[in-house]
């Protein structure tokens, strides 16, 4: 399994409206296979509202679920439990690895970091994704002038070629 994962805030949406390109990317990917045939598995992974105790953080993923189903793309991630991890319910904040690794436990616990590639356009994330043994790619957000992409589309043939490659980077998600 091979897993597609973005940020929301100033990648995939900017004050609550959807940038050019996301619905369009976020489509064509939930139609790739890799070469075994197994779909991508589209996720995200966002820094949210803090809680001040652990019984309001369903409150807060249902907020934020809110705020994908506003913006029309909650169906790509459902079902939502699994595909989307939030600082909320972790207790870190990106970069961190624990957060990225929780990504991964969501999915398969014998995934590895190399099987996941992340879109963000925060650099320092795409840096420290990077040295964990994730593909990460730097979309250039709103009010950037640098990234790897200054489209969310060229972001399409840069997740194809990851879905063919085979990873194999040990056991890098075990720590």
């Amino acid at each position: 399994m091979k897993v597609v994962l973005f940020d929301l805030g100033e990648t995939l949406e900017n004050q609550d409206v959807l940038l050019p390109g996301a619905r369009e990317t976020l489509q064509a990917i939930q139609e790739m296979h890799d070469p075994s045939g197994e779909a991508a598995a589209l996720a995200l992974v966002s820094d949210f509202d803090v809680p001040d105790n652990p019984e309001q953080i369903p409150v807060i993923r249902q907020r934020y679920y809110e705020i994908l189903e506003g913006l029309g793309i909650r169906s790509f991630f459902e079902p939502v439990a699994e595909r989307v991890t939030l600082s909320s319910e972790v207790g870190v904040f990106k970069p961190d690895e624990m957060i990225f690794r929780t990504v991964i436990e969501k999915f398969d616990e014998g995934l590895h970091f190399g099987d996941v590639i992340f879109t963000t356009e925060n650099r320092g994330h795409v840096i420290e994704a990077r040295r964990l043994g994730m593909r990460a790619i730097h979309f250039q957000g709103p009010g950037q002038n640098t990234g790897d992409v200054d489209r969310l589309v060229d972001v399409i043939p840069l997740v194809q070629r990851f879905l063919r490659l085979r990873i194999n980077c040990g056991d890098r998600t075990r720590g």
